[in-house]
């Protein structure tokens, strides 16, 4: 089982020297609808709403494995051999997995992001695993003997079972306890990560004084965040964070795209 440990990308060069707090403060959602407008500016938000569903998914992907801790339990507690509750908990688990996966593969496909499509190629066998999994559980009777695909498994005796934190079919194992809801948890960390990195470099590139102001925004609402806080006596007055300005890379490419006017 890989790590759960999250590996962010690494920034682009226009964030050099922008406080870490501020570019936290981008909402990865918003970047990306403004670097859409510049790249698709006939209006091609299916990256954004793909991104919206699989932040949606995570959350539902959370609470289900929550679901199936509880199953198990109830399972021991009941003595009882009816596991398919169990089961329906674990299919709808793997459907969020699949569904994180393909909206993850729609957005780097749209936009050609460079570090969201690298995430997701290192994710891309923890991925495929449980794509593969909800995939049996679609067309379990193509599995069952004399099925259509009966022959696809190495173990065809080993229909769906349950060993400890793993689902085991056809002769495969799959993690499905709570490791594996951190190790999601990590991929949809480094895909935000990586869909931010990816869309204030964009925009950078294509309108240099938009990227600032989205920068600024962030800026602002640090600010403003810091001072509620105060003012609630939660923490001791903080030095007064500066709005980012642009950076040198900021700066030369509103130079060239203002020459470029010019010209």
């Amino acid at each position: 089982m890989p790590t759960a440990k999250v590996s962010l990308p690494d920034p682009p060069d226009v964030l050099r020297g922008v406080p870490r707090a501020v570019v936290r403060a981008v909402e990865p959602s918003d970047a990306l609808r403004s670097a859409l407008s510049v790249l698709k500016p006939d209006g091609g938000l299916g990256p954004v709403i793909a991104f919206g569903g699989m932040e949606s998914y995570f959350e539902a992907a959370k609470r289900q494995q929550r679901r199936i801790e509880r199953a198990k339990t109830d399972l021991l507690k009941s003595a009882s051999t009816r596991t398919r509750p169990l089961f329906d908990e674990v299919h709808f688990y793997l459907i969020c997995w699949a569904r994180i996966a393909k909206l993850g593969r729609f957005i780097a496909h749209a936009t050609r992001f460079r570090r969201t499509g690298l995430v997701l190629r290192r994710h891309r066998a923890e991925l495929e695993n449980r794509v593969d999994a909800r995939d049996h559980l679609e067309h379990f009777e193509e599995r069952l003997p004399r099925g259509a695909r009966r022959d696809k498994l190495a173990i065809p005796g080993d229909l769906l079972n349950m060993s400890g934190d793993f689902l085991t079919y056809g002769g495969r194992r799959i993690d499905i306890g709570t490791t594996s809801v951190r190790l999601l948890r990590a991929i949809v960390t480094e895909v935000r990560t990586a869909v931010l990195f990816d869309s204030i470099e964009t925009l950078a590139a294509a309108d240099p004084d938009r990227a600032v102001g989205v920068l600024r925004r962030a800026g602002s609402s640090v600010q403003l965040a810091r001072l509620m806080k105060q003012l609630r006596g939660l923490a001791p007055s903080p030095e007064r964070m500066p709005l980012p300005l642009p950076n040198n890379a900021l700066q030369r490419a509103r130079q060239s795209r203002a020459a470029e006017g010019e010209r």
